[in-house]
C-alpha cells in the first residue's frame, strides 16, 4: 500500500515554526479542530535533546492539550489552517 507523501509546508511542525509565531490560529488535523495557543521549547537535561511542544485548544474535547511537535508521529501530520 502506498503512503501519501505530505508536503513539508503543510505539516504541524512547519506551521508551528513559521506560521504560529504570535497569533492564535485555528487549524484542522484530521477531523479535529484545534486553536494554537503557545509554543514551548523544553530541554531535557538527561540527554540534551530539545522538545518542541505546542499548547492547543481541542474543540472536540473542549480542553487544552499539549502536542509534541518534535515527535514525527505528530509533527509530520498534515494540517489545514482555517
Amino acid at each position: 500500500m502506498k503512503t501519501k507523501k505530505v508536503d513539508k509546508k503543510k505539516t504541524l511542525a512547519y506551521a508551528v515554526a513559521f506560521y504560529f509565531t504570535e497569533a492564535s490560529i485555528k487549524f484542522m488535523m484530521g477531523n479535529t479542530m484545534y486553536e494554537y495557543v503557545h509554543t514551548v521549547y523544553d530541554r531535557r537535561y538527561d540527554n540534551g535533546v530539545f522538545n518542541t511542544l505546542a499548547v492547543v485548544y481541542n474543540y472536540k474535547k473542549m480542553k487544552y492539550e499539549v502536542l509534541v511537535v518534535s515527535d514525527e508521529k505528530v509533527g509530520d501530520k498534515e494540517i489545514q489552517i482555517i
